[in-house]
């Protein structure tokens, strides 16, 4: 009889084994994941809509880029580091003057973090923000509307 009963829980616990690993086989086929420019344009997306912020700065290629009439692309300024479970940002941006700064970017960064789990499940583990410049919005205004109409005339 004892045996009968060591050979059942023998039984058992290689079927309980076999089904764990049978789950876990299943889960490592199934994988969500999402592309760096997604994360990046929630992240602009979400700072955007923070008061004080007027708009991403970029690096040197975007700023030629869009000198020589290309598309503005609304992830510059934005570099994002995507893992399984957990993001990492780097934003750089533009302030309005007379904003105060530390309280912009703890607005930022809950803004962007509550994008970024609300609508993936990730994490945001890291946020660093660089303020590239200050300007009154009028002045931004100003130069964003000239530098487009320098760039969308057209020589025939």
């Amino acid at each position: 009889m004892e045996t009968n009963v060591q050979s059942t829980e023998k039984t058992n616990a290689q079927l309980e084994k076999e089904q764990k690993q049978n789950e876990t086989q299943h889960e490592n086929r199934e994988k969500l994941t999402y592309d760096d420019e997604v994360i990046k344009k929630i992240t602009a997306l979400a700072t955007n809509e923070v008061a004080g912020i007027l708009g991403m700065s970029g690096n040197l290629f975007h700023g030629v880029r869009e000198t020589f009439g290309g598309d503005e692309k609304i992830t510059k300024g934005i570099s994002a580091d995507v893992g399984e479970k957990q993001v990492a940002i780097d934003i750089e941006v533009f302030v309005e003057y007379g904003k105060n700064i530390p309280s912009i970017y703890k607005e930022v960064k809950e803004s962007v973090s509550t994008s970024i789990r609300n609508m993936t499940g990730l994490e945001l583990v890291e946020f660093n923000m660089n303020v590239d410049d200050v300007f009154t919005r009028e002045e931004f205004e100003s130069r964003k509307s000239n530098s487009n109409s320098a760039t969308s005339g057209r020589v025939e």
